[in-house]
Parts: C-alpha cells; sequence; structure tokens
C-alpha cells in the first residue's frame, strides 16, 4: 500500500484526492522504515491530523470506523516501541493460515495440526534426497521466460506470482530504450560487456560524447553479442 497505491491512484484520481492518498501512504512507508526518529514521529502526528481532515472531505462518514481512528496513534506506538518490522504480527498470522489449513478433523483440531505439521515436515525432508521428481526445491518458476529469451539476467529471476491475469501495456520506443538501458546498465553479468563496448566507442571516435553514444548503441551492439 505504502509503495505501489501512491503510484497507481496518481494518474486515474484527482489532484487533491491523489495527493491526500499519497501523503497518507508516504507516512505508512515512513513508519514501516528500518530507522525512527521520534521528532519525524512526533511531526507525523501533526500531519496526520491534517491528513485525516482532508479524507474526511473526500469520503463518506460510514468509511470513517475505528480502523481509521487508530491511524493516529501509530506514531505514539512507534515512539515507545521502536521500528514496526520488529514487532508486527503478519508473519505470525500467515503461519496460523498456514496451520489451519492442516485441520481435517474439526473436533480434534489440535490433533489435525500436529498430525498434518509432521506429515508436511516429512514429505519436504523427503522431497530433499529425490531425483528425477518435481519438488518444492527444484520446481520451475512460475513465470518461467527461458523459452522465450536467449540469456538469463539475475534481475528477471523473480519468485512473484500475478494476482490475476495481466494486461499487456505498449511501450513507445523512447520507454522502452530506457527502460532497457537501465536493465542492462544494472545487471551484475552485464559489467563486462558494458566495458567493452564502452572501450570500442572510446577507440572509434576520440572527439564524440562516449557515453551518450554508449548508452544509445549498447542495447543493439549487446544484442549482436550474445546471439
Amino acid at each position: 500500500m505504502q509503495r505501489l497505491l501512491a503510484v497507481g491512484v496518481r494518474k486515474f484520481l484527482p489532484e487533491s484526492i491523489s495527493t491526500t492518498i499519497t501523503e497518507l501512504c508516504n507516512f505508512l512507508k515512513q513508519l514501516c522504515s528500518r530507522t525512527l526518529n521520534v521528532s519525524d514521529m512526533e511531526k507525523a502526528k501533526d500531519d496526520l491530523i491534517v491528513i485525516l481532515c482532508k479524507m474526511e472531505l473526500i469520503f463518506p462518514p460510514t468509511f470513517f470506523d475505528i480502523m481509521i481512528h487508530l491511524v493516529l496513534h501509530l506514531p505514539d506506538e512507534a515512539i515507545l516501541g521502536g521500528p514496526v518490522f520488529m514487532r508486527w504480527m503478519y508473519p505470525f498470522e500467515r503461519y496460523m493460515k498456514k496451520l489451519k489449513n492442516y485441520v481435517r478433523n474439526k473436533a480434534r483440531p489440535e490433533g489435525s495440526i500436529a498430525e498434518g505439521y509432521v506429515a508436511d515436515e516429512a514429505l519436504i525432508f523427503c522431497s530433499m534426497y529425490f531425483k528425477g521428481v518435481e519438488t518444492k526445491f527444484n520446481q520451475p518458476d512460475r513465470n518461467e521466460d527461458a523459452p522465450y529469451v536467449n540469456r538469463h539476467l539475475t534481475v528477471f529471476e523473480s519468485q512473484c506470482r500475478p494476482l490475476s491475469k495481466g494486461i499487456p501495456v505498449p511501450l513507445d520506443e523512447n520507454t522502452r530504450n530506457k527502460a532497457e538501458w537501465f536493465i542492462l546498465d544494472n545487471s551484475p553479468e552485464t559489467e563486462v560487456y558494458l566495458e567493452e563496448h564502452l572501450t570500442e566507442v572510446q577507440q572509434r571516435d576520440m572527439a564524440a560524447n562516449h557515453k551518450l553514444i554508449h548508452k544509445k548503441e549498447f542495447h543493439s551492439w549487446f544484442h549482436k553479442k550474445t546471439v
């Protein structure tokens, strides 16, 4: 919420509404940071009052329940308890959901959880020694792109799982070139190729803008180099 929502609402909502939501997202991002400053939290508490007043002008009264009110107390809790990531309950709540799935006999939930946990641990242990059998340790990535690319970069080794069917969004040539350059320029596997191409550009024309030519021509040069 604190990272993606602020970007998503900017295009589809009026500026007054998107700005208010972005300010709330920025507070949540600040609250979940690794380090917290007491003075920043005290200022954030004052800013939250203004943000909630703006939200009262946007959302209907039924939107404001006890959960919205609790946002005002988050800075005080952060000042007293320290960074939020060290004490939030999300990992334990997710694990409780996993344990609840083990229940097969609702009359004996504790026994079902214990039996299911032991069986799951035993299967995981045995699967580490299987050869030629697909397990959770050797199964391919859900978004497997290997058949469609001829080189593997760590930037594409993602373990993400889409929530729904994706919608293709075409990119114009300028945006596509910027995206390709960003990926290639920040991939450890291409460092050798970047240095090689920059050297070729410098040797080819000593008076030209080497970095500009390097950035403009590298993606096509790299494609021919690795095909």
